[in-house]
């Protein structure tokens, strides 16, 4: 069997040290940033971007996501919280959601699977109240830049759902214009419809009145 000069392998071995060295604060500085990234703890929204969806992981007991969002504030008039209920009733509240700012960044909380408003939730306004369902929540909020945060909240869902990002989960995106609702679209909708058909009547009554004078 051959073997190395002693020298050679000295010298492989101080070469792979600095290499091992390196590797290791790769991974120092990596892996917490990923951490960071599924966790959702940072959030960094560009204006008109797409969205970034934090999900809660699916464990006993849930935990508590929070949400910095870098660079923003709420509004003094947009902190509060949504409450969602099990029930139709709302008397079985099943999750809760919190915006405020925090050391003047706009934060988001997501509180999963409570029976309680909890201590660091109570006495903020209540911005909606709603039952679960199989339709996703969605809120704007004006942020202090004059812009609006844009969410969509999912709660309980499924994993199997194609309208959110899973179960118990948030999405948040920065927009120039809040987003409206479905229902204030199909008033949009009546709306213009409307005034379309004023418009064609009003056209269609002038030409009769013509047709008359002419007549």
């Amino acid at each position: 069997m051959r073997t190395l000069p002693l020298s050679v392998l000295r010298s492989s071995s101080k070469l792979w040290q600095p290499l091992t060295l390196a590797a290791v604060l790769v991974l120092v500085v990596v892996l917490p940033s990923l951490g960071r990234a599924d966790s959702c703890s940072t959030v960094s929204l560009s204006l008109n971007g797409a969205p970034v969806t934090c999900t809660l992981p699916e464990q006993t007991p849930e935990v508590v996501l929070t949400a910095t969002l870098t660079g923003l504030s709420l509004s003094a008039q947009a902190g509060g919280m949504v409450l969602i209920y099990d029930d139709s009733t709302h008397t079985l509240l099943s999750d809760i959601v919190t915006f405020t700012n925090v050391g003047g960044v706009a934060t988001v909380t997501f509180i999963s699977d409570t029976d309680l408003i909890p201590v660091t939730a109570q006495g903020l306004p209540i911005l909606g109240q709603f039952t679960e369902s199989n339709n996703p929540i969605f809120i704007s909020l004006a942020l202090g830049n004059g812009n609006f945060l844009n969410v969509k909240i999912c709660s309980d869902l499924g994993e199997s759902t194609t309208t959110c990002g899973g179960s118990d989960s948030i999405s948040l995106s920065q927009g120039s214009s809040a987003v409206p609702e479905p229902g204030t679209l199909l008033l949009l909708g009546s709306g213009l419809f409307g005034a379309g058909a004023l418009k064609v009547s009003a056209t269609s009554l002038r030409r009769r009145l013509l047709k008359r004078l002419q007549s």
